[in-house]
């Protein structure tokens, strides 16, 4: 066995800023994590950065409360895979919670109506006559099929963290930290971070109005839902800078209360892990596959389905089903790396029969 060369990554410490004692090694993990400071590792939530500036905020806001007071019927537009998924859960359960009667999901079946807001699934969402569609981790190039929405009189709010084109969507309002002229420190928001944002500042507007007293409910704790955003973040495998840090860490801490979302929960228990020591790597290979495989083989409404419900044991049901079309897929991918393995040794033998030139 040849000797193993050992290369240490160039980190620069120069810029980093921790207190006295902390030894150099723990210090280059640290910086080669982006963290350069004591500040960089505190993941309490009052670190969160404020959503006030977000480019497009005062517009979904206004947008959202002119639908609220009306009661309008709010239909949300998903994607299929698990930051879809939580981003759809997450605006859903928020939304219910500030006493929205009429709100309802929507996800594309990837194999029908591709990706997006498209004018084919604008048509397929009419017919459910909403009045505002709100797109969670798409919508910044559906600008075709924004147009189709509002020819048919639906107002369209844009939530999405993609990179935009040239031409962004004519939509009522857009929030994506990664839009033109958007001052939001963290561009590395998932789409679940994007609607946590929207509906953290909205809960704040609807405080400062007393919406809540006025519908005699209570109002919602944000951090209640943190888990769901924790598995969006990681699933998508966005870059954890400090505040996805902080929301993750956030969502962790909501699971390993049992206060998490029984659907999550119940994808732990499938596949024999415990929810009450879940680690971000659990999110990312336990419960967000199991979520990923129903977009990927079936439907994704169904992961939505079980991270909306609060029914343990239909969370059990679905998540159950989630994971035998997680079991499925592992299989397809096992017999597709064979084939390609054969494919590539059959081609080697090809090659090595041919003459010399």
């Amino acid at each position: 066995m040849p000797d193993l060369e050992i290369r240490q990554r160039p980190v620069d410490l120069t810029q980093a800023h921790f207190a006295p004692g902390l030894p150099d090694w723990m210090q280059r993990i640290l910086v080669a994590r982006q963290i350069h400071s004591d500040a960089d590792r505190d993941l309490a939530l009052a670190s969160l950065l404020h959503p006030s500036s977000l480019a497009g905020l005062e517009q979904a806001l206004d947008l959202l409360e002119a639908h609220l007071r009306r009661q309008s019927s709010i239909l949300i537009l998903g994607d299929y895979d698990a930051d879809g998924a939580t981003s759809c859960a997450l605006m859903i359960r928020v939304l219910r919670a500030m006493d929205a009667q009429q709100v309802d999901f929507l996800v594309p079946n990837r194999f029908d109506y591709g990706y997006g807001l498209s004018p084919e699934i604008v048509e397929v969402a009419a017919r459910r006559k909403p009045d505002l569609i709100i797109t969670v981790d798409n919508g910044i190039a559906s600008i075709e099929g924004v147009a189709a929405a509002q020819q048919r009189g639906i107002q369209v709010l844009v939530t999405d963290h993609h990179l935009p084109g040239r031409q962004l969507p004519a939509a009522d309002a857009i929030v994506n930290p990664n839009q033109p002229g958007c001052p939001f420190p963290s561009k590395n928001l998932a789409g679940v971070g994007v609607a946590f944002y929207l509906l953290s500042a909205l809960r704040l507007r609807l405080r400062e109005r007393g919406w809540f007293e006025a519908q005699q409910i209570g109002e919602p704790r944000m951090a209640d839902w943190l888990d769901l955003v924790a598995l969006g973040t990681v699933a998508d495998v966005v870059p954890l800078d400090k505040n996805n840090r902080v929301l993750v860490s956030g969502g962790l801490q909501c699971l390993h209360s049992g206060r998490g979302n029984p659907g999550i929960r119940a994808l732990f228990e499938v596949a024999g892990r415990d929810w009450l020591q879940a680690r971000s790597t659990d999110l990312g290979f336990v419960a967000g596959p199991r979520i990923n495989a129903a977009g990927r083989l079936d439907d994704i409404s169904l992961g939505v389905q079980c991270l909306l419900t609060d029914d343990e044991q239909q969370a059990r049901q679905l998540a159950a089903q989630l994971h035998q079309i997680n079991s499925e897929r592992r299989v397809i991918e096992q017999q597709m790396q064979e084939e390609s393995l054969h494919l590539l040794e059959q081609l080697g033998q090809e090659l090595d029969s041919l003459p010399l030139a």
